[in-house]
């Protein structure tokens, strides 16, 4: 079931709950009212029958009676009709039908259960009972009062035309239930057709792509609220998307050329020793070299294969960056200790990174450390800065993607070593950053969080 048709049918379950409950709301003031009138005319037609019986004449006065006669002793007070009734058998007279105007209704006098006198044709579907509260029998609402011990007055009066309205009454609430929610489903339909639109271009793009790989692939953006920018965030993921999967490409491409290119030249090697072209202790070396070359292409693809997902410990920074600076022969100038919560493998092997391009770019230049934590104590600034011919503005740029090489660069190397230092700077909760040193040369900053 499509997310439309949903949409459409919540619409109209919704309209007709509120519609049904409103209704039955209704419906039940609208019977209270009805029966109440119907009530109050059943009780006026019983005062009159009562008014006969005692030969009063007047308005009737049913009510008083019923809230007097529980302080009423039996029979105080009655006219001697009822009294003569209740002791000598008399024989009642036949006395009018006092039915309400426009209405039926029936009376009859019970004594013991036993019917002494009916006023009209009293119904027979209704039984015989005592009971005072009003009830609804078929199209009949009837009662009972009580005269004296044993005596009752039963009174029914036709109820058909207050059922028939009540009937009429659930049938328009229902009616006019389903139809407005037909009504509602249908302007639901229309209303959620251009509005679910963005939805269907995001289905139909996830999948073509699903089928085709192809991330070049857009949804139009159209719409407003969530929709529109759900729309924009989904194209933004897929201009993301696009862009790993064509770093990666490169990525891959550019790896299995650096590792080509070492067993390329130990194979030559071999093929040099075996033709007698070279010594034992020639191809030795360059294997030696080759193999060398490897690991340490290698290390370097494992650390950016690695994004981040360093083990920090804590270590001395300071202590750390002497090492290296005096194993590389290079000056450092810092703090003697400075604590920081860092992967020290990682660490060594970009500080190692940056001396490296630093001897190998400049040769011959004054390279040196330098260590500073920085006054909210919150990074730490580790420089490695040379006195070299630096770099152009454009090769800044890029030095630090990964296999970059500067163009008429003939020094041996992979194109990692920035690359490398970039991705433990971010492990690290920092960054690198290349800049002309001052009065030349570069400057190589690597800022690092201390935890």
């Amino acid at each position: 079931m499509s997310l439309r048709l949903r949409l459409a049918l919540f619409i109209a379950v919704a309209i007709a709950g509120a519609l049904l409950v409103q209704g039955f709301l209704g419906y039940a003031s609208f019977e209270r009212l009805q029966m109440g009138g119907l009530e109050q005319q059943l009780d006026a037609y019983l005062g009159r029958i009562v008014d006969q019986l005692e030969g009063r004449r007047g308005p009737p006065r049913m009510f008083r009676r019923d809230r007097d006669s529980e302080n009423r002793s039996p029979g105080a007070g009655l006219p001697s009709l009822i009294e003569r009734m209740g002791s000598d058998n008399a024989p009642l007279l036949p006395l009018p039908n006092p039915a309400p105007p426009g209405t039926i209704a029936h009376a009859r006098l019970l004594r013991e259960g036993v019917v002494l006198q009916e006023w009209g044709s009293f119904p027979p579907e209704i039984p015989i009972a005592t009971q005072p509260q009003a009830r609804l029998e078929q199209n009949w609402l009837y009662r009972s009062v009580r005269l004296r011990p044993g005596v009752y007055l039963q009174g029914a009066i036709e109820a058909s035309q207050v059922r028939a309205s009540l009937v009429g009454y659930q049938q328009t609430v229902l009616f006019t239930a389903l139809a407005v929610a037909f009504l509602g489903a249908l302007a639901a339909w229309l209303v959620s057709g251009p509005a679910l639109r963005p939805l269907r271009h995001l289905q139909e793009a996830t999948r073509q792509i699903a089928d085709s790989g192809d991330l070049s692939l857009r949804v139009p953006t159209e719409g407003s609220g969530e929709l529109l920018h759900l729309s924009q965030t989904f194209n933004q993921m897929l201009e993301r998307l696009s862009a790993f999967r064509q770093r990666e490409t490169e990525f891959t491409r550019n790896a299995a050329h650096e590792l080509r290119t070492p067993l390329t030249a130990i194979r030559l090697q071999l093929d040099s020793q075996k033709q007698g072209l070279s010594t034992p202790e020639e191809t030795l070396s360059v294997v030696q070299e080759e193999v060398e070359r490897m690991t340490h292409l290698s290390e370097s693809l494992l650390t950016l294969a690695r994004e981040g997902r360093g083990q920090r410990v804590g270590l001395d920074l300071a202590q750390l960056a002497l090492e290296v600076a005096q194993s590389a022969g290079v000056p450092y100038q810092g703090p003697e200790r400075l604590e920081i919560s860092g992967d020290p493998i990682l660490l060594r092997q970009a500080l190692e990174n940056l001396i490296g391009n630093a001897q190998k770019y400049a040769p011959g230049a004054a390279v040196r450390v330098e260590l500073e934590s920085l006054p909210d104590r919150a990074l730490v600034l580790l420089r490695v800065r040379d006195e070299g011919p630096g770099m152009p503005p454009e090769v800044l740029q890029r030095a630090a993607e990964p296999f970059y090489r500067a163009p008429g660069v003939r020094v041996p190397g992979h194109g990692l070593g920035l690359s490398v230092v970039a991705q433990v700077a971010r492990a690290h909760g920092g960054k690198l950053v290349l800049r002309p040193n001052q009065p030349q040369g570069l400057l190589a900053e690597l800022w690092i969080k201390r935890a």
